[in-house]
């Protein structure tokens, strides 16, 4: 596995070593943690479920299937 080495203020070390802390992990296992986390496309599983499903009132829409758009050559409509 890659090993990566980066400079950060002492501020923001500070902040790391206490984050890793908080969630009882060694500063670089929270460290791969922020980065993987970051660099992970698309939303976490189950997210809008749990923000947006936490409202009683939510109601998922019947969004239409809608296809793909011609490329824009540029020309504006006449």
């Amino acid at each position: 596995m890659p090993q990566l080495h980066l400079y950060v203020s002492d501020a923001v070390a500070d902040t790391m070593r206490a984050r890793a802390q908080t969630e009882e992990l060694p500063l670089s296992r929270y460290l791969a943690k922020v980065v993987t986390d970051s660099v992970t496309a698309g939303w976490p599983a189950g997210y809008f479920e749990t923000v947006f499903g936490s409202s009683p009132d939510f109601e998922v829409p019947d969004w239409p299937d809608y296809s793909p758009l011609e490329p824009w050559d540029g020309t504006p409509d006449a």
